[in-house]
């Protein structure tokens, strides 16, 4: 390869060798990294070497970078549709105090009433998990396949399991928050609650 290069050199004398591109066989690839390394190492400090192992750790780099990109926006999105769903359901249960008030005051178990406030909270998980199963299928089966299948670096995997990891996460919420904002409604007695609903 070296001979290659100077009878190269000896048709252009007046040009210097800019880059210089060559193919090594699988079983001598380690060898000729290692030739180069040496050459760089004991005759010139500055030559600049790209071979097949540094591009697959670049390309290896920037993949990952993507990935850790795509789940950090991710867990934002689902950190803040979590947040969405908990308001929802919080101001939904705290702005029919006046409700619940006058219906414990016709004779409504406060267990009755618990027990209808979890129902509702499975309900509104039920039918967001519905339409993010339906709608994310939708989106990434077709719009993520479409922007893939232009680019001849990236392959495409379509998978349920963030969503699927999401759901335990959302029932467990539906259960709770209702729980927790009804406990806290329960600390007025029901005349109380019924006074400040006048």
């Amino acid at each position: 390869m070296i001979r290659k290069a100077k009878r190269n050199h000896s048709l252009f004398p007046d040009s210097s060798l800019c880059k210089y591109f060559f193919n090594v066989a699988k079983e001598n690839q380690a060898d000729a990294e290692k030739f180069l390394e040496d050459y760089r190492k004991n005759t010139d400090k500055n030559l600049p070497i790209i071979s097949k192992a540094t591009l697959a750790e670049q390309y290896q780099s920037e993949t990952m970078s993507t990935v850790i990109t795509g789940m950090a926006v991710s867990v934002i999105i689902a950190f803040v549709g979590i947040l969405n769903f908990i308001n929802s359901m919080v101001t939904a249960i705290v702005s029919r105090k006046k409700e619940f008030a006058m219906i414990q005051s016709v004779g409504m178990t406060t267990k009755q009433l618990r027990k209808m406030l979890i129902f509702e909270g499975l309900d509104y998980a039920v039918l967001t998990l519905a339409a993010s199963y339906l709608i994310g299928t939708l989106a990434v089966g077709i719009g993520v396949r479409v922007m893939v299948a232009s680019s001849w670096s990236s392959t495409f995997q379509f998978t349920i399991m963030p969503l699927v990891l999401c759901t335990p996460v959302l029932l467990l919420f539906a259960v709770i928050v209702p729980c927790i904002c009804f406990k806290n409604i329960e600390k007025a007695s029901l005349v109380e609650r019924l006074r400040a609903a006048e």
